[in-house]
């Protein structure tokens, strides 16, 4: 996805990397959600799907890329 496209959508996702020690829970996901999209997460069990939302709803911090919604940049704690 490009960076023009990027700024233009409600949710943003890009190269979200998250790591418990030598555990990688989620592995490079990127994404970009349009105002009214239905949105599903689908996997097997240990994929990654919490640990990605808890990322989304700021619950936890990804340890490599960022995530936006609404433009605000929410990966650390200056975003909110």
């Amino acid at each position: 996805m490009s960076e023009l496209a990027s700024s233009k959508l409600p949710v943003f996702v890009h190269h979200i990397r998250k790591q418990f020690g030598k555990v990688l829970a989620v592995k490079d996901i990127s994404f970009g959600l349009e105002f009214g999209e239905c949105f599903a997460l689908l996997g097997v069990s240990g994929a990654g799907k919490s640990t990605l939302f808890k990322c989304l709803t700021g619950e936890i911090y990804p340890s490599q890329g960022f995530i936006k919604i609404f433009g605000q940049d929410i990966t650390n704690s200056s975003g909110f």
